[in-house]
């Protein structure tokens, strides 16, 4: 771990004793309960598995796609259903994901594991799932260089599932399209068809 990730878990730690103290204003003893001992660093060391270090995802996703192979099929390449984990901005809340991601290869295509663990990478963050959306979308279309990309994802928001509205059925959908997935309206729907229909597990 580097001196930036020991920094902000230092920060984080600091936040929850302050959030320990106020549960204490509330009645729960937190001095005394023994189930409380340790727990604003596991807090901390559990909110900063949910966040990246920006610059480290940056060079990850630059490597990355630095690992291609030539591309001899030039169609769709779908990786659907990858479930990845963030956090809200606006709360700091866990939210789930599921997440399905497609491209059209020009001269180059990735290997297929590379899209799940781009999505997965990508979510670790204090991100709207609307910038999540676009950003995977941008990557897949301009950093790869393909004729055209897709992105639709599910979010299982904790601020709205656990607290306010309560609305823990409901799923937050978003997608984004470049180049021929914005362009050709057939492309789209095909591509929105397979990532929604549902089907028997393959295992």
């Amino acid at each position: 771990m580097n001196d930036k990730n020991n920094e902000a878990l230092a920060l984080f730690e600091q936040g929850y004793d302050k959030i320990l103290e106020g549960l204490d204003v509330l009645g729960y003893q937190v001095n005394d309960d023994a189930n409380f001992a340790g727990t604003a660093a596991r807090a901390a060391k559990g909110l900063g598995q949910l966040m990246r270090d920006k610059q480290e995802v940056k060079t990850e996703v630059e490597e990355m796609l630095t690992k291609t192979f030539p591309a001899k099929y030039k169609d769709m390449v779908i990786s659907k259903h990858n479930v990845a984990f963030g956090v809200c901005p606006h709360h700091l809340l866990p939210v789930v994901y599921r997440i399905s991601v497609a491209y059209i290869p020009t001269s180059k295509v990735l290997g297929i594991s590379k899209l799940s663990r781009l999505a997965k990478l990508l979510a670790r963050a204090p991100m709207l799932q609307e910038d999540l959306t676009h950003e995977l979308s941008r990557i897949l279309y301009e950093d790869l260089q393909s004729d055209g990309s897709g992105t639709y994802i599910e979010g299982l928001h904790m601020c709205m599932a656990s607290r306010g509205a309560g609305a823990h059925e409901t799923r937050v959908v978003t997608s984004a399209m470049r180049g021929a997935f914005l362009d050709q309206m057939s492309t789209r729907q095909e591509f929105i068809k397979l990532v929604t229909a549902s089907h028997p597990n393959l295992i």
